[in-house]
């Protein structure tokens, strides 16, 4: 008996207890999907399909365009994750996404839980890396990874630093006050532009973790921290221009606190662009390189043509922003 179905919002208990069983990231959970959706206003569910003793869920946002909808992945790592493998699933999801009258989606996936069952490796695409460090490591083996500069960051940084900072309300004062102008100087993308009420709404639960550091007259920088029994991952790090070289310190907070706690891996993220400055941050603390991937699928095919054509857009051009249709920029033309 195959099941397949979309749990909103609205029910917060069937969303929590779909994901019973099944290992995932904050990024598929309701606190995530709401918390975003507080910025997007999209509709948000949680699909879910079931058959025999197998379930698979991916939390999928829908977007209007000309009064058509296709569906995308809410911000963080997410996609298709389940209890086992079921080579059919592809076909069931790609007759569901029809049903549901969707032109196309964008499904992002986590690399730490990718199972190649549940797509068609034609629609796959690759597009940047995460790094991740394996918390079931001794912190002994932790620490020998790390490269001889971070190690010595880190003893200089014991000898200077006024310690953690935990409190998360001047936390979250900080952070309010100074998130806009940290992204904007980074030229972060637009996905970064979060509403006050969603980041008010990350803050405050409670498998999100915030820390900061400082002087003694102020926080020089923050780092937030979400997770779940499976994973954690740092999701944000601002800082004052004074405070830059307190990163790796707060990241290795929360080396250290979820292995306490016994979650197995923690991913760092990566970098703006391949191999930049960033990604070399993170790959200094011994973390494995894993390539970040998503799924471009189109669901109805004449439709989609159609809407590529409004705007003069390529509907074969894949490699880049997908949908086409909703590129900001709408270079590749067809000709």
């Amino acid at each position: 008996m195959i099941s397949q179905k979309c749990i909103p919002l609205e029910s917060f208990t069937e969303w929590a207890n779909a994901l019973l069983g099944i290992e995932h990231a904050f990024a598929h959970t309701w606190e995530n999907c709401h918390a975003m959706s507080l910025t997007t206003g999209f509709r948000t569910y949680l699909y879910c399909f079931e058959s025999g003793n197998v379930r698979i869920v991916c939390p999928i946002a829908e977007r209007e365009f000309e009064g058509r909808v296709d569906i995308v992945t809410p911000y963080g790592f997410s996609g298709f994750v389940g209890t086992g493998n079921c080579a059919d699933f592809p076909q069931y999801w790609g007759e569901f996404a029809k049903e549901r009258g969707y032109v196309c989606g964008y499904i992002g996936l986590n690399p730490i839980f990718e199972n190649r069952t549940y797509f068609d490796s034609s629609e796959l695409y690759s597009y940047s890396h995460i790094y991740t460090l394996d918390l079931t490591l001794s912190h002994a083996e932790l620490f020998s990874n790390l490269d001889r500069n971070r190690k010595r960051q880190f003893k200089e940084w014991r000898k200077t630093s006024v310690g953690f900072i935990l409190d998360k309300r001047p936390l979250q004062e900080f952070f309010l006050a100074n998130y806009i102008e940290f992204f904007r100087e980074k030229k972060a993308a637009t996905v970064y532009a979060f509403s006050r009420a969603t980041l008010e709404g990350l803050f405050a639960l409670d498998n999100v973790v915030m820390v900061g550091t400082g002087s003694a007259e102020r926080i020089q920088a923050a780092i937030v921290f979400t997770y779940t029994p499976y994973a954690a991952e740092a999701l944000f790090l601002i800082s004052l221009p004074e405070g830059r070289h307190h990163s790796a310190a707060l990241h290795w907070y929360g080396v250290e606190y979820f292995k306490s706690i016994g979650v197995p891996v923690l991913n760092l993220g990566g970098g703006v662009s391949a191999n930049d400055s960033v990604a070399q941050f993170k790959e200094r603390f011994g973390a494995t390189k894993l390539t970040l991937k998503c799924l471009k699928q189109v669901y109805h095919v004449s439709t989609y043509e159609d809407l590529c054509a409004q705007v003069q857009v390529d509907p074969a051009y894949k490699t880049g922003y997908f949908p086409p249709y909703r590129s900001p920029q709408m270079r590749h033309s067809v000709r």
